[in-house]
């Protein structure tokens, strides 16, 4: 994951990892967007600017809608732009679908649980898996967390899991 500041800067820290940015790396990510970009222009898509909110009141009983805002209550707060409302209005939302949805949120780290899922998500399935992050600019920021993927419907086989972290690929090749 790349992310970038308001003045366009990135501003994930290199931090010590040798080869992070290797040129093997570098060519693999721009083959990953080459891949993206070529799925895009397959089919019309629509992209809209508009909020959260108005997105999930258009979609209808045959869509399926993935959110993935900011972790509410972790220091993502994208200068404070997530808040407690924005968790509830989102959940609110969802509630009211007619849509299949998943919403990837954090479950839990070594220090506190994520108050949202025991007070709103966990009505619905919650499957956990443990995920590391590499992009804290600390190195005693990066840290293990175990991630959530919340959803409005069944799988063939409901497992709830929590693994060992393991890097996985955006593409691999069939």
């Amino acid at each position: 994951m790349m992310r970038f500041n308001r003045r366009g800067d990135w501003n994930i820290p290199f931090c010590k990892k040798p080869g992070r940015f290797a040129p093997a790396y570098i060519t693999k990510i721009c083959n990953q967007i080459g891949s993206v970009a070529q799925v895009i222009n397959k089919k019309a898509w629509s992209f809209n600017n508009v909020s959260f909110l108005e997105t999930i009141a258009q979609a209808g009983e045959n869509d399926i809608i993935y959110c993935d805002p900011p972790y509410y209550g972790r220091y993502v707060d994208y200068y404070n732009g997530w808040t407690e409302k924005d968790e509830e209005e989102l959940f609110h939302a969802l509630s009211q679908t007619r849509a299949k949805f998943i919403l990837s949120t954090w479950h839990h780290n070594d220090y506190r649980p994520n108050e949202m899922i025991k007070r709103l998500w966990q009505h619905f399935n919650v499957v956990t898996k443990e995920h590391f992050y590499h992009n804290g600019g600390k190195i005693e920021n990066r840290h293990s967390m175990v991630e959530a993927m919340v959803f409005n419907f069944d799988l063939q086989e409901r497992v709830e899991v929590v693994t060992p972290h393991k890097q996985l690929e955006l593409f691999t090749t069939i």
